[in-house]
């Protein structure tokens, strides 16, 4: 698979994306080898797949908590997540959670929003 980066540009190659062979022009585009738009079109399917198994109410509210800004990173892969009443806090990973439902096993709306940051961070 061809490299897009720096060096390949300076040396009179034109960067080309990885996702649709269009010509980079953006620094920050060659260096990751995507341009903006299919960076997006990747981010989102990335973001789709992690979130196939939850449901609609779950999406919502952890697009809520994201948007609120009440999911506080600690270290890499564990965040801190801050319910609605604003004083109880659950350790959240993208498998896990102690909130009362992920104790029990089941998906949270917590893994959901962990879930969309890791699947962002890695597109």
């Amino acid at each position: 698979m061809y490299s897009c980066t720096m060096e390949s540009n300076l040396q009179g190659q034109q960067a080309k994306c990885l996702r649709c062979g269009r010509t980079l022009t953006a620094t920050s585009s060659v260096s990751r080898g995507y341009g903006r738009v299919c960076r997006a079109r990747i981010q989102a399917a990335a973001t789709a797949r992690a979130l196939a198994s939850f449901t609609a109410a779950q999406i919502d509210k952890a697009r809520e908590l994201l948007a609120d800004r009440a999911l506080i990173p600690i270290r890499a892969g564990i965040w801190q997540a801050i319910s609605s009443d604003g004083v109880t806090r659950y350790l959240v990973a993208e498998r896990t959670c102690n909130c009362p439902g992920g104790i029990h096993g089941r998906e949270c709306y917590h893994q959901a929003a962990a879930r969309m940051v890791a699947a962002g961070r890695a597109a």
